[in-house]
């Protein structure tokens, strides 16, 4: 899994990351399953993640915010993008602790 942060900002990563395919908004819903909120929903078991990378806030390192790279086992490619720290969702941080993790 690629875990440095090679992106200056979280909009230069997802600008980037959509050229390489991960064009889906995910979230990990209340039920623990990576959603689009429409008619995908994959359980940890289905997804790989293939990149972290974590933001601070330029004004406020309080303000951070971590960004999951994704791809589930059927292909599709997306992002999950999260407050980093006190601030983060536990359902997504313990989703992301129980998928496999791979390089891109």
């Amino acid at each position: 899994m690629d875990s440095n942060n090679k992106y200056d900002t979280l909009s230069d990563a997802t600008e980037q990351l959509l050229k390489k395919g991960y064009n889906i908004n995910f979230q990990v819903n209340s039920a623990g399953k990576l959603s689009d909120n429409k008619d995908l929903e994959f359980e940890p078991a289905e997804v790989i993640l293939k990149e972290v990378h974590r933001f601070e806030g330029m004004t406020n390192p309080a303000d951070s915010s971590i960004l999951y790279a994704v791809q589930t086992r059927s292909g599709e490619k997306g992002i999950v993008i999260d407050s980093n720290g006190a601030d983060g969702s536990e359902v997504t941080s313990d989703f992301m602790n129980k998928v496999e993790q791979q390089n891109a």
